[in-house]
Order: C-alpha cells, then structure tokens, then sequence
C-alpha cells in the first residue's frame, strides 16, 4: 500500500498533468469505487468543475475543485493514475476515467479495486468520515498528546504508529524503518516508550519519509507513482527488506515476525523491547 511518501509523489505529478483543467465528462467503469454517492450524483457533481488544488491528508488525495466539491480518493493496495494527453483506450483495469476539454483524459486503474473515492463539500469534508477521526503527520504530532494517548495502552507501538488515528501516513514500511533508527523493538508495549524515545521515532520517522519522497517513493512489489514511474528508496531501506538476512548494523540475523497481521522485520540485537 502506498504511505505518505508515495502519495505526495502521486500529487506532484497530479499538479503538474492537470492542475486547472476542467472536467468534460467522467466515464464509469466499476461502480463500487464510489462510497455513499451513485455513479450518476458523481458524474454531475464533478462536470465543468475545475481542478483547483491538489493536497492530501495522510494516505487520502484531496481534489478540491471551484464548486467547492471535494474529492476523496484512497488508493490502498493497487491504486494507479495515468494520464494521456489524447482520449485513450482505457485498460481492463480502468474504474473510471476523467476526460478534460482540452482531450486529455486521466484515468484511475485498480487490479484489485480496494481503492475508494468520497464526495464531498469544502464546508464539510474536514468534519464528515473518512477524515473527521485522522490525526497529524510526524512532524507536527504533539508529543505530549500522543505519549498521553498511548500512556495506557498495552498494545504493541508498531500497531499504533500504524492507527491513523494517532499519526498518520505511516504504514508497514516506514514504521519499521522508523522503529530500527531509533531502537525499539515493534512489541514494545506502547505504554512504556519514554517521552523522548517516542519523540525520536516521530523524529526519525518524519526524516526518513522526507528522503523517500525526495526518491520517489519505495517501489516494493507494485507501486507506480505516475504513469509507469517507480520510486528509488526501497535499495535504501535499513531493515524492511524481504533480501536481507543479516542486520547492517551488527551483523546479526534479521527476524521476520507477525505485528497485527502485517510482516514485520527487526533486529533484537539492536532494537530494545520495552
């Protein structure tokens, strides 16, 4: 699933293919893509809006366009966007397909079709599910609210810093890089990491999504930015790394566990379990 690196590197290259164009038609190939709006609702919502930003908050891409409708879109696990600058034949994949004025289309493809669109008002979006419960990203989560929030939780930190409710746009990967820098074990209870050591992990965190984005993003099994684009950081990834058996640090094996379902890789030489 793309995390926030991944998604604001689909953004850039969003901005830059259709910032300010506007919608002539949008043509609906899987209906279940939309949640709480008929494909009709969305088709009439959305034609002649004008796409006038494009943001995010966590993992959801945020189109905002100049009828103050909103959209929502989440990719999941498999989420693409392509963009031609001429109509094009859409693929097999396509769920639906937003055709401009000026002949260029962009398409949104699926090939497990988990990925969700929201519509959504200016006035309301902020306030209304999916996004009402989303916390902060690392770097302006207030420690002192999080170490509060987890004081009393004996469920393990990587299964936190995975709720998007307590920070958002960490996901598998970057959680357990983020573990790895800072020392810390992914079943430590949550409610015995220190102040200044859940600190460092927003710390580190934050760092090492910056340098990420800055690569394009980590490209493990599917993930495309852009039009075939693939990201560079997984060849930087210290810990998350289905090829790497010893642990560059201190030499010891790497261990791959289980954490709330998802795989997860450590070092116990090196990480403490608190």
């Amino acid at each position: 699933m793309p995390e926030l690196p991944e998604v604001k590197v689909v953004i850039k290259n969003l901005k830059e293919a259709i910032l300010f164009k506007k919608i002539k038609k949008i043509e609906i190939f899987k209906e279940k893509l939309f949640k709480e709006y008929s494909p009709k609702e969305f088709q009439d919502r959305l034609h002649d809006a004008t796409i006038i930003d494009i943001t995010n908050i966590g993992k959801f891409i945020i189109f905002h366009f100049d009828n103050d409708a909103i959209l929502l879109s989440h990719l999941r696990m498999e989420g693409k966007y392509r963009f031609f600058e001429k109509e094009t034949e859409p693929n097999k994949h396509v769920m639906v397909k937003f055709v401009f004025y000026d002949g260029s289309e962009l398409h949104y493809l699926d090939t497990r079709m988990f990925g969700t669109m929201h519509l959504r008002n200016k006035d309301n979006y902020l306030f209304l599910s999916p996004l009402v419960k989303m916390a902060a990203e690392p770097k302006d989560t207030d420690i002192d609210w999080l170490y509060e929030q987890l004081s009393t939780s004996g469920s393990s930190i990587k299964s936190k810093l995975l709720d998007q409710s307590y920070v958002v746009g960490l996901g598998n990967i970057y959680v357990d890089e983020a573990l790895f820098a800072s020392k810390v074990h992914p079943l430590s209870k949550a409610k015995n990491i220190p102040k200044e050591k859940l600190e460092e992990i927003l710390k580190n965190a934050q760092e090492i999504m910056d340098q990420s984005y800055l690569m394009g993003g980590s490209t493990i099994h599917t993930y495309e930015s852009f039009n075939g684009q693939i990201g560079s950081y997984q060849e930087h990834l210290k810990i998350h790394n289905d090829k790497l058996e010893w642990c560059k640090v201190c030499g010891d094996e790497v261990e791959k566990i289980k954490v709330s379902g998802r795989g997860t890789y450590l070092c116990s030489s090196c990480q403490r379990r608190y």
